[in-house]
């Protein structure tokens, strides 16, 4: 099989709460992959959008309610401060090898109120609070990464990360 170029973005949340070691050394310690490249950057409201809506895809394992959440929280929370207009970071990490975009989303992990052991990054260091009348409370999904190889490689144009170069900081 050849090689594939995947991606994590790891959340402002989770970059706030210092856990981009912990997230990093998980995806390169299970995966067996190389890290082809990182970048910490604040995208722009136009790209963030544009991010938004192709999260929401038939192709994803995910529940179409649990899709809808991650649209919400792209627009939310990378999107720039409302109050401020100052562009929120994130970290986007590539990487490279042999089944790359399975073997990173099997280490994130899907979200799931059911969700116990810890063995995901998102078992560990996402959120979803559901209450007794199944309305979400709290959603942080910790790090986002497309499902499949031909979904990796449309968002990773989106970006402009890979092979073609990097997003420029007004992208």
């Amino acid at each position: 099989m050849p090689e594939q170029l995947a991606y994590a973005i790891i959340t402002p949340y989770s970059l706030h709460k210092s856990r981009t070691g912990g997230i990093l050394s998980r995806l390169l310690s299970r995966t067996g992959l190389d890290l082809a490249a990182a970048r910490m950057f604040a995208p722009s409201e136009e790209l963030i959008k544009k991010y938004s809506e192709a999260t929401i895809s038939a192709n994803d394992p995910q529940d179409r309610r649990i899709q809808e959440l991650i649209y919400q929280y792209i627009l939310q929370n990378l999107s720039p401060d409302p109050k401020t207009g100052r562009r929120r970071r994130v970290m986007m990490l590539l990487l490279r090898g042999e089944d790359a975009v399975r073997k990173t989303r099997s280490v994130i992990g899907n979200i799931s109120a059911e969700r116990r052991g810890g063995e995901t990054i998102r078992d560990t260091y996402g959120d979803l609070i559901i209450d007794e009348n199944d309305q979400v409370r709290y959603f942080e999904p910790a790090v986002l990464a497309a499902p499949t190889r031909e979904e990796a490689e449309s968002k990773l144009k989106l970006w402009g990360a890979g092979p073609a170069g990097w997003p420029s900081a007004t992208a």
